[in-house]
């Protein structure tokens, strides 16, 4: 259940992606506005999931693991029904909190279930190759959805499968243990740290028109410091902090967490920039763009299940790790060459194969391993909370950057061409940044081993 929940969460960032074009048209928003459909959620599912992290190791991981999926479930069918841009964002970001709940609580069932280091590193690489095989799945079917359905059934999908996934949970996890002290819940640091995401990402992608309202620009980013500085006053002194900052004290978490953030902004990004390219650029219809992504999820699948837990056993997580960061700086490497050579399918094709099928069915489970494993076991429902935090902050940050440049193509009188690969040269360089980061973990002598 824990599985097909990180899995559908996966799939539904991806699949939506592929219904862009069809929801541009449909509310009449250019690219630079509807990437908030994306923006919204996963700023709130990475301002709270800390709290959810937080709720699944105080109030029971079975019960926050099902009031999250439930709440996802209904969101999702509130979004399809949308009529107006406004109540869609309402949706997504309620379908971020359902998410936010659900997931921690999910990685915090695996870690309790399995307790030796051997086996809770082949459950987390299962847990994290299922996101990654969502993440992949979900381009590959949502063109076919959008096309044939509608965008509106990229949201109606999950509802008959989560809701199965809530009643086997029902059934089939362990009941939670009783508490004999619950730890008290910080729910207004969750608010505070949500409001400084949604801030940090105004202001990146308000970059473009500051010259028209500078002074609003400045007030919100005064108003961000001052949040800022009272979040991290607050986490120091509130007997239950939100982010407990020892946790940063162990090597494996900053590498974990700092890699989640690159790795958030960079696929996020890619997979908006990847849907515009097949559709505007190539000039392909959503199913034809969905047909053509459909056998590198299939092939996420196999590596995800016969390659990476063979690489695991012979390098350990972290050479693991550096080995999925290069996939991923390769394919984007390709993804560029296809610009200065008349959109190459060939090329393309590469960049697909190296980030969808081994970057992601390779680095993301790497991460989410590094992040919880040397974690105490009472927290490691707020590690797995941090995670996803860090993900989700640097996939929301990404695509404000992606939207800003979009902007200024508009604003500026850039190209569309010049516009997309800048975009492309930015994500290059956070793959860069994470292939050093893993590689500097390696130089470590303390575990390679087992990570």
């Amino acid at each position: 259940m824990a599985c097909l929940a990180i899995f559908f969460e996966a799939l539904d960032v991806s699949v939506l992606n592929m219904a862009i074009p069809q929801m541009e048209s449909f509310f009449h928003f250019g690219a630079d506005g509807i990437q908030w459909v994306q923006t919204v959620y996963v700023l709130f599912y990475a301002g709270l999931v800390l709290l959810g992290g937080r709720l699944a190791d105080t109030q029971g991981r079975k019960k926050i693991f099902i009031t999250g999926a439930t709440a996802f479930v209904l969101a999702s069918l509130a979004a399809g029904f949308s009529l107006s841009f406004a109540w869609l964002l309402v949706c997504r970001a309620l379908q971020g909190i359902g998410v936010a709940l659900a997931i921690p609580a999910a990685l915090a069932i695996i870690t309790n279930t399995f307790t030796a280091a051997a086996d809770r590193n082949r459950a987390l690489g299962i847990f994290g190759a299922m996101a990654g095989i969502g993440f992949a799945t979900g381009l590959a079917i949502g063109g076919l959805i959008s096309n044939y359905l509608g965008w509106q059934w990229v949201f109606f999908i999950n509802v008959p499968v989560i809701s199965g996934a809530i009643l086997l949970a029902v059934w089939y996890i362990p009941a939670d243990e009783k508490h004999v002290v619950r730890a008290a819940n910080n729910v207004w640091s969750a608010i505070l740290i949500t409001l400084l995401m949604m801030l940090a990402a105004w202001l990146i992608h308000d970059l473009g028109n500051i010259s028209n309202h500078y002074m609003t620009w400045l007030l919100l980013l005064l108003l961000f410091i001052v949040a800022g500085a009272i979040f991290i006053r607050r986490e120091r002194v509130h007997a239950s902090p939100l982010v407990d900052f020892k946790l940063f004290h162990l090597q494996g978490v900053i590498t974990g967490n700092a890699g989640a953030v690159l790795l958030g902004s960079m696929f996020l990004s890619y997979i908006f920039m990847l849907t515009l390219y097949l559709q505007n650029d190539l000039h392909f219809t959503s199913s034809q763009a969905g047909l053509l992504l459909f056998p590198f999820s299939i092939l996420s699948g196999i590596i995800s299940k016969f390659i990476l837990p063979r690489m695991f056993e012979k390098w350990g997580v972290v050479r693991t790790g550096i080995a999925g960061n290069v996939c991923m700086l390769s394919g984007m490497l390709f993804f560029i060459a296809s610009y200065f050579t008349d959109h190459s399918l060939i090329l393309i094709l590469c960049a697909v194969a190296s980030i969808n099928a081994f970057g992601m069915a390779i680095t993301f489970p790497c991460v989410t391993i590094l992040a919880v494993q040397a974690v105490p076991e009472q927290q490691q429902g707020l590690a797995s909370g941090i995670n996803g935090t860090a993900g989700s902050l640097g996939g929301g940050l990404g695509l404000s950057l992606v939207g800003l440049l979009m902007q200024l193509a508009d604003t500026r009188g850039w190209s569309a061409y010049g516009a997309g690969l800048s975009v492309l040269v930015l994500l290059a360089l956070c793959a860069i940044g994470q292939l050093v980061l893993f590689y500097r973990r390696s130089k470590s002598r303390v575990g390679l081993a087992t990570v």
